[in-house]
């Protein structure tokens, strides 16, 4: 089977693919005496979202707690999406028939065993619900491939096609979500309704939210391929801070301070002073022992630099100057 075909197997997939039958819905559930009210309208929007919810609803409560969560999200923001086609965007439905909706769900929840309920879900940010719905549908399919590949790794079974469907699968997203998503708002939300799923899933840790399996090693790794998404007007050039710099606050296992090994390395610029790469850390390289230890000199180091706390202080004026600048000042020193 294709990717694709795969793809269409997952089980949130599968509920999405009920939902959206519209036309087998409204056939064969329209007759529902839940659905009387909605039906007498005479207007077929509302009876196709109807029967949708009525589809859905009784769907998702026979499946197991897991999927039932996810299959509740998603019809509370298909349901917030069709509101805002139909009833905030234009005057296909009126507030008072979309009020019919709201009370199926509600006579739906108390006919149902109340340990196997959805909650009908707050809508939010109206305008950006298909952004959300992409990522959330992204989120649970990209755990239903990875459970294939650990159970794969685990059984040392058919690891090369599962686990390389998996890699596929989020080369794909990443991707489509990368292209989508040019630059987030300087002043962005870390839980950004858009963008924030969970700490294991948000577009502001790319590395996280888009893992690869790494045949060699036959595990699962976070790895430092994925391109940051950085902040609107900034970029790497200029410092802009991206979204794996953000993203490197937040994680309980990183340091925020640790810089990749490339990062680290010194050059000696037109002035005799080493500067790394980064532009910041700077340190005299004039002498037979090498570079001056920040940590033995008046120099900040690069985590106290961009610290909030840091001010500068008279000893960071000298890092300004050229080795012959230091030579000379030191020789008129000596003489007086």
């Amino acid at each position: 089977m294709s990717l694709d075909d795969y793809e269409k197997h997952c089980p949130l997939n599968l509920f999405i693919a009920q939902i959206e039958n519209l036309k087998g819905n409204r056939q064969i559930f329209s007759t529902s005496e839940d659905l009387t009210d909605i039906v007498a309208e005479k207007n077929e929007e509302l009876t196709n979202i109807g029967c949708s919810v009525y589809r859905g609803y009784t769907y998702l409560t026979a499946r197991d707690e897991e999927n039932r969560r996810y299959f509740c999200d998603y019809l509370n923001l298909w349901l917030d999406e069709q509101k805002s086609i139909y009833v905030t965007n234009n005057s296909n439905i009126t507030n008072e028939q979309w009020n019919l909706i709201e009370k199926l769900w509600n006579r739906l929840k108390q006919d149902d065993d109340p340990s196997r309920h959805c909650d009908r879900q707050g809508q939010q940010n109206s305008s950006e619900i298909r952004k959300r719905i992409d990522l959330m549908v992204y989120c649970v399919n990209r755990d239903y491939f990875k459970s294939y590949c650990e159970r794969a790794i685990q059984s040392s079974n058919n690891i090369d096609k599962r686990c390389s469907n998996f890699s596929s699968f989020t080369d794909k997203y990443y991707e489509k979500f990368y292209k989508e998503n040019e630059c987030f708002d300087e002043a962005h939300d870390p839980q950004d309704y858009r963008y924030f799923i969970s700490n294991e899933c948000t577009l502001y840790n790319m590395q996280k939210t888009f893992p690869k399996f790494n045949s060699q090693y036959k595990k699962i790794l976070y790895e430092n391929s994925r391109t940051a998404i950085n902040i609107c007007g900034n970029n790497a050039e200029s410092g802009g801070v991206s979204s794996e710099d953000y993203s490197a606050t937040t994680e309980d296992d990183d340091d925020p301070t640790k810089l990749d090994d490339d990062q680290s390395v010194l050059a000696v610029g037109q002035d005799g002073l080493s500067v790394r790469q980064d532009g910041l850390s700077i340190s005299y390289v004039g002498s037979e022992s090498g570079p001056i230890n920040a940590e033995e000199s008046d120099i900040p180091s690069i985590a106290v630099l961009t610290s909030p706390d840091y001010k500068y202080s008279k000893p960071i004026y000298y890092a300004g100057l050229s080795v012959s600048g230091v030579f000379f000042t030191s020789m008129v020193l000596y003489k007086v």
